[in-house]
This record gives C-alpha cells, structure tokens and sequence, in this order.
C-alpha cells in the first residue's frame, strides 16, 4: 500500500498539471448514447462466492451500471471540482464515508462484498465477469496500452465487451470499488484498479483498507433493494 500511495501522488500531480488530457477512450464517440444513471437488476438466487465457490442466496437488487462519476458526484457534493471532459470519468479520492453518503442521497446504498461480486461474475463462478481466461481488451489494468498517457482510470464503460453477465460495466479494472462489508476494522474495496494487474481484477479479489483512505484508485457504485 505504500508503493501504491507514492504512485498515487504522482499520478494526481501529473494529472492536475495536464487535466485537459484524458487517456485514450476508444468509445468516447458513442458517450452520448450512454445514461451513466441507468441501473440493472440482478435476480435473486444462489450464486457461487469467493475462490472456494461457496453457494450463497441473496435476494434480488439494483446496482448502478457503470461506476459513479465525476458529474453525478458534484450533484450532492458542490465542492468536487474537476475538468469538463472528465464529467462522465468515475470520481476518485472518496472516503468510505463519502461513498455512502453520495448513495443515501440518492435513496441507495453501497453493496455487500457478496452483491458486488454477483453482479460481476454470475451464478457459475467464473473467475472473470466475461469468463475465465484473462483478456486484455476487456478491462482497464496495468497492462492496458496507455499510449503514453499517464496510466489513470477511463471512461465508464470503455470496455464493454468486458461486461459482467447481467450487463455491468467495469468491474474488472478500472477502479476499486467501495463496498459496505468489513474485514476486521478495514472496509473491503472489489474489482482492482487501472494500476493493479490482471489478478487482482477477478471477480475474487479484494483490498483491504481503513474507512478513512483515499486513493485515485478507489471508486464506487451503488445499489438498492430490488421492490
């Protein structure tokens, strides 16, 4: 966690000095058919959890599609500043306790680590939200072609042949996300970051960290029971 820290603060400093520079979207020019509000209902049932595939039941719910961004986020937050052609860019550097908020506001919630990773991965265990051999192309890593940019979170739903089976986007990459469940006294975050390799973009994997961190990795997404 510290490499990852130093490595954060150059990245914030780099990106300030050149905000009017986003990486590379190979999908920017289809962003106006996006709703980044819209969300997608995952049905209740079992779903096979975690690296042993254990068999968990949850009841149905609505998680947002793409992850929270910079435009939706200065809704309920007037002082989040960011440049205008990173509007639909997933916000960074929230609080565990600003994630929440922002959710509350809408009438919604963080999801359970086990919501999260229904939503990424489906009911058959798959390692992957598309499968389970690691592809390039469908995630935002470190081992995506930056095209020398500094290496930064993208567009949401830049990758959308890497959905989720339910239709998710970015739950592989992109960003950690937030999630309302607790190991010890750390907060979990799922999904791995455009900064972290392929391993820790499986479905499975999970960073631990103080409710209080921020970090131009870390994200979120919300979700509310389904009616």
């Amino acid at each position: 966690m510290k490499k990852k820290a130093i490595f954060g603060l150059m990245t914030v400093l780099a990106t300030s000095m050149s905000c009017a520079v986003a990486a590379p979207d190979k999908g920017a020019a289809k962003e106006g058919a996006k709703k980044y509000d819209e969300t997608v209902l995952i049905p209740a049932g079992k779903f096979l959890f975690g690296k042993d595939k254990k068999e968990v039941n949850l009841p149905a719910f609505v998680i947002d599609k793409y992850e929270v961004t910079n435009k939706q986020y200065a809704k309920f937050n007037l002082d989040h500043k960011y440049a205008p052609q990173l509007a639909n860019f997933p916000v960074t550097m929230v609080t565990l306790e600003d994630a929440k908020s922002h959710c509350e506001a809408l009438d919604k919630r963080l999801p359970t680590e086990q919501e999260w990773e229904k939503a990424a991965r489906g009911v058959d265990g798959r390692i992957y939200p598309w499968g389970d051999t690691f592809e390039p192309d469908k995630a935002i890593t470190s081992e995506t072609d930056f095209e020398g940019h500094p290496p930064q979170p993208l567009r949401g739903g830049s990758r959308p042949k890497g959905k989720s089976p339910y239709g998710v986007m970015d739950m592989a990459g992109n960003l950690w996300e937030w999630t309302a469940s607790y190991d010890e006294r750390y907060s979990i975050l799922k999904g791995g970051s455009y900064f972290d390799d392929q391993d820790y973009a499986m479905s499975t994997s999970r960073l631990r960290s103080i409710p209080e961190d921020t970090k131009d990795y870390f994200g979120f997404r919300c979700v509310k029971d389904a009616k």
